[in-house]
């Protein structure tokens, strides 16, 4: 699992001739230029920014939606509130692809085509299904013991959502963050539809672009341009691993 990531980083600092005489050995003389040309010529800081954007503005409607929602079907007691959940679950078996018709044309009626808000609103409606399955599950394993003693000690349900149950909910909200940001962080599709400006493109829609720049697929450059990318995806799992672990194998006993 670790060489194709290390191949990918000790090809993007070679030049190009190099790589094809010796593809799996060490560089010669490492070409940082790779990197710096990868960023500027080749536009990545701007696609980068445009898929920062998308991703960050995704989560945190995702984590404050998917949180709401959770909490209200796992600890509060209403009629009708398995017919909701299996309703939420059940849309998880409709593929984007299904609806990608549907979603262009609203967005083209509401005038937020070829925007990334445009991005962030199916981003986010695609997510909710598994996510509040997810965290429904996660949530019905804390002790309602919690709730009762909090009431107890006078606090309201809004103090209770935010000092106690958000707290404990972070393994579960973790594995609701990693799984999400990867999956958009790494999306082509939906991009590839609803976004026409060069100026809107995310990551991945501007290395498509970006591998041709040179006339022929430069490797190098392109390499340099898969580990820049790499870098926030490394990141995430790394910050929110334990806790990613812990929340799905809570969440999925549960369930």
């Amino acid at each position: 699992m670790i060489y194709p990531v290390l191949m990918v980083v000790l090809d993007s600092l070679k030049s190009q001739r190099e790589m094809y005489i010796n593809p799996w050995g060490l560089p010669k003389l490492f070409r940082l230029s790779n990197y710096t040309e990868a960023w500027s010529v080749g536009k990545i800081g701007d696609y980068y920014l445009n898929s920062i954007v998308v991703s960050l503005g995704s989560l945190v409607l995702i984590i404050g939606i998917v949180y709401l929602a959770s909490y209200s079907l796992a600890r509060l007691r209403f009629r009708g509130r398995g017919l909701v959940l299996i309703l939420f679950v059940s849309t998880m078996m409709l593929p984007i692809q299904v609806t990608i018709i549907p979603i262009y044309k609203i967005e083209k009626a509401l005038g937020i085509m070829d925007s990334l808000i445009g991005l962030v609103l199916p981003y986010v409606a695609k997510a909710l299904p598994f996510s509040i399955f997810v965290l429904t599950a996660f949530l019905k394993t804390l002790p309602t013991e919690f709730d009762e003693a909090a009431r107890i000690d006078g606090a309201g349900r809004i103090a209770i959502l935010i000092r106690i149950i958000f707290p404990l909910s972070r393994p579960g909200l973790a594995t609701i963050v990693i799984l999400n940001f990867m999956s958009i962080w790494n999306d082509f599709y939906l991009p590839l539809v609803l976004i026409h400006d060069p100026a809107k493109r995310t990551l991945n829609l501007g290395l498509v672009n970006f591998s041709q720049l040179w006339g022929l697929v430069d490797f190098t450059r392109l390499f340099a341009a898969l580990a820049i990318i790499s870098v926030p995806l490394i990141a995430v799992y790394v910050v929110f691993q334990r806790q990613f672990i812990s929340g799905l194998t809570s969440g999925g006993l549960k369930a």
